[in-house]
Order: structure tokens, then sequence, then C-alpha cells
């Protein structure tokens, strides 16, 4: 079984922990209070930043240069897209993004930071892997069931449901699995370990969004 079959499969139960989570149903519903979706956005405005800038120190972690450069071509094109979405919503709900890192934040963001900086590149994608596609799967969960009709959250909905984020994910994804069976069994252990501890941080994120 390919290591991302495994680490999905390892992490059901938070997955499934988070598309039940009421911040998840109501901005599916588009039902979610402003209030709660401001705080999430601020909040994910930091820790967005700080994950482009590891994505690029990624890039340069990349085995030859060839996959450096279509990494950092995808990290450009990929945070490009998050930041027009944010900003879109940042005008119009009049978001005040000059915040203070919530302990959630500043947690998730040491946890994938002390991943980049051992300088294991299996280790780091592992941790910096679930911001990517577990967005890309609850956006397209969301999706599947949104309220068409109105909903004042379709463009985040969107932009994590869309075809060109989604294969992006599957490109890391595959690639991800590629470093995992060149891995001792020790070392892939470890890098599910740093999933499911990024996974956790997914969860805690959205929950800390909703009550603050």
């Amino acid at each position: 079984m390919s290591w991302t079959k495994e680490v999905w499969e390892a992490s059901l139960p938070i997955y499934e922990r988070i598309i039940a989570h009421p911040f998840i149903k109501e901005l599916a519903e588009g039902t979610l209070a402003m209030e709660a979706f401001v705080r999430y956005i601020a909040q994910d405005e930091i820790y967005i930043k700080n994950y482009g800038e590891e994505m690029f120190l990624m890039a340069d972690m990349m085995p030859d240069e060839q996959m450096r450069t279509m990494f950092r071509a995808f990290a450009e094109e990929g945070m490009a897209a998050e930041a027009a979405m944010h900003q879109l919503l940042i005008d119009r709900f009049g978001i005040e993004t000059r915040v203070e890192p919530s302990e959630v934040t500043s947690g998730y963001m040491a946890h994938t930071r002390k991943h980049i900086e051992s300088g294991s590149l299996p280790h780091a994608m592992a941790a910096m892997l679930p911001c990517m596609w577990i967005y890309n799967e609850v956006g397209l969960y969301i999706y599947a069931h949104r309220n068409q009709n109105d909903n004042p959250y379709a463009d985040w909905v969107v932009t994590y449901a869309s075809e060109d984020f989604t294969e992006g994910t599957r490109m890391i994804l595959d690639f991800c699995d590629r470093i995992a069976e060149q891995v001792s069994p020790e070392v892939r252990a470890e890098m599910t370990e740093a999933y499911l501890v990024a996974a956790e941080y997914e969860w805690d994120f959205w929950d800390w969004g909703y009550h603050g």
C-alpha cells in the first residue's frame, strides 16, 4: 500500500471530525457566523504567508533542479491563487488581519518549521501535506454539499475545490509516495507521525476559528 493511502486511513478519524465540525457544516450552508469566518481568515492569513515561505524553502530541498523548478512554479501559482482569494474576502468583509497569531496558529507553524529546518525532505513533505490535502478534500466535500444560493463563502469553497488545486494536490501526493518508497520503515513511520500531528492542527485551526 502506498504511504499516502496508509496515512489517509490512519488520519481518517481526524478528517471525519473535521467535516462534522459545525464550522465546516455552516460554511457549506452559508450560515456560518461572520465573526467566526473573520476570526478564521485573520489567522489563516498569518498561516498562509508562513506556509508560502516554507514551500519555497522546501523547493530548495528537492533532489534535482527539474524538481526544484517545478515545485517553485507550483508554489508560486498556488500561493498566488490563495492570496487573491484571501484579498477578495478581506476587502469584501473588511477583515482586520493585523492580529497576533493564536496558540493554534503558532503551534502549527512551529511544527512545520521544525521539520523544514531539520533538512529532511521526507519529514518536511509529510508535515506540510495536510494543509494542502485536507483543504482540498474539505473543499470538495463542501462543494458537493454546499448551499448554491447566495452563499457568502462561495469564493473560499471554489478555490479549494478547483481543478487546478486538486491537480496540484495529486501531484504532491504522487511525489510524497515516491519519497516514501525510498526511505526506511522507521523514517516512513516518522513521516506518518509528522502528518498526523499536522492533521490534528487542521482540526484545531477550524475549531479555534469557530469558538475563539
